[in-house]
């Protein structure tokens, strides 16, 4: 994964992006033991131009000088496919823009903060988002009052509430 962090934090040194933050199960991995996942989801904000569409065949010229090799939508760097995904929704640029930096083994990296990392998840609402956000929520790994917040200003209350009844019910009830 370091070669990809560091040509991901080149992007941004060379103003191909603007800013990136990983999300997804590799975000979640900073907060909570490790999930199984297969690529690494970066979601970027794309320098401004004046073309009416975005293009990222920047970001995948770039990281190809970087010896990045393009597999469909991915970049690989050695066994990690990056997946370059842009601020597609006003809480994926929220997320972007409130993300944190932190250490990877000794390289700089941005990674959504949990509560973003859960508010996406309750977006998305796969099965699997859910069981994710209840795992954040049962390690102490989010501020509910901040989760809380996010959730109503993106209409998604009823579903991070329905998360905290089944986790509420779990506890009750014990391990099954």
């Amino acid at each position: 994964m370091h070669a990809a962090l560091r040509a991901l934090n080149r992007l941004v040194a060379d103003r191909v992006i603007e800013n990136y933050a990983i999300g997804e199960a590799i975000g979640a991995s900073f907060y909570l033991p490790a999930m199984q996942t297969e690529d690494i989801d970066v979601f970027v904000f794309l320098p401004a131009t004046p073309e009416p569409l975005a293009t990222l065949a920047p970001i995948y010229e770039a990281l190809k000088a970087m010896g990045g090799e393009v597999e469909r939508e991915y970049v690989r760097f050695g066994d990690w496919p990056v997946q370059i995904l842009t601020d597609a929704t006003p809480l994926i640029a929220e997320a972007i823009r409130e993300a944190i930096d932190v250490d990877y083994e000794g390289i700089r990296t941005r990674v959504f903060r949990p509560e973003h990392l859960c508010a996406i998840a309750l977006q998305t609402g796969r099965s699997k988002d859910y069981a994710r956000v209840a795992l954040f929520i049962e390690q102490n790994e989010v501020d509910l009052g901040c989760l809380s917040k996010v959730a109503s200003r993106y209409e998604l209350g009823d579903r991070l509430a329905e998360v905290l009844d089944r986790v509420s019910r779990q506890g009750r009830e014990g391990p099954q």
